[in-house]
């Protein structure tokens, strides 16, 4: 099946923007929401007052999963969406819902200081090592003193039996090919540390066992089928699937594979503070 990529020449990003994907990044959403038991971590909740009403910005919005979820979990807030592609229903119902288009390499389209929290999920394959503490230093550009960011990636980490090794391997060889790091899951409190601008930065690593049956690892199960689906037109070669028979078969034993061996998915969400006054 042909898939459509985006064209934006300054991003790395290589999985597609076809409605196909649209509904893998929903389903995708629903999972992590699911693994981390909400859309936003405990300590970013007791700091802002989203029930009152803040201003809140998605960076790499895709379907607007999260925003139109949170949107409905706290109606008082304001929101902004952007991303490179042009993906999301401009027509939304929702008054306070704005979605736009925005680079986070090519500065946002937005004042420093306007959002009291900022959200970034799922750069992963997006963003060359390089390029994150550009990123990083984006979004804490846009939020406003004494606001919160949250970061949210999957750490890439070789796992299950061979056919699951099998994706992965492929995954990391195209990240490599495209200056990515696979794992900078496991770099973002770091790299978020070393911005003058962020204070209090705290990281939170979860893992779901893939054959525990619990409604977090069924979802992630069909999530890992989906988004294989998604990078075949990119990986397949690496992975010596030259034939649509053979992808297909592919596909049925990953999904064995996920659910009886010792395979686990892994994310890290970093949150952080940006400070009131940076100190010269």
């Amino acid at each position: 099946m042909e898939r459509d990529f985006h064209n934006e020449e300054s991003s790395t990003y290589w999985l597609p923007k076809d409605p196909a994907e649209q509904l893998r990044l929903t389903g995708q959403h629903f999972a992590i929401k699911e693994l981390y038991q909400g859309n936003i971590l405990k300590n970013v909740r007791k700091k802002l007052d989203f029930k009152k009403g803040i201003r809140v910005l998605d960076v790499g919005c895709g379907s607007g999963a999260w925003i139109m979820d949170m949107a409905t979990e706290y109606p008082n807030c304001v929101y902004e969406g952007c991303d490179i592609v042009e993906v999301t229903n401009k027509r939304v119902s929702l008054q306070q819902v704005t979605f736009r288009y925005g680079n986070v390499l090519d500065r946002l389209p937005f004042e420093d200081n306007s959002f009291d929290f900022v959200h970034m999920r799922l750069f992963v394959l997006a963003l060359k090592v390089n390029e994150w503490p550009i990123a990083i230093n984006e979004i804490l550009r846009v939020t406003k003193p004494r606001g919160m960011i949250q970061l949210v990636e999957f750490d890439l980490k070789m796992t299950g039996n061979e056919v699951v090794q099998q994706v992965l391997t492929g995954i990391h060889s195209a990240c490599e090919a495209r200056g990515q790091d696979p794992r900078i899951a496991l770099q973002l409190e770091k790299l978020v540390s070393e911005n003058k601008q962020a204070t209090s930065v705290q990281s939170d690593y979860r893992s779901v066992d893939m054959a525990s049956n619990t409604k977090a690892a069924k979802m992630f199960v069909w999530d890992w089928i989906e988004t294989t689906k998604s990078m075949l037109p990119v990986i397949s070669s690496k992975m010596g699937l030259e034939t649509e028979e053979e992808q297909k078969t592919y596909l049925e034993e990953l999904k064995y594979g996920l659910t009886h061996s010792n395979s686990f998915t892994y994310m890290n969400v970093v949150t952080a503070e940006k400070i009131n006054k940076i100190q010269d």
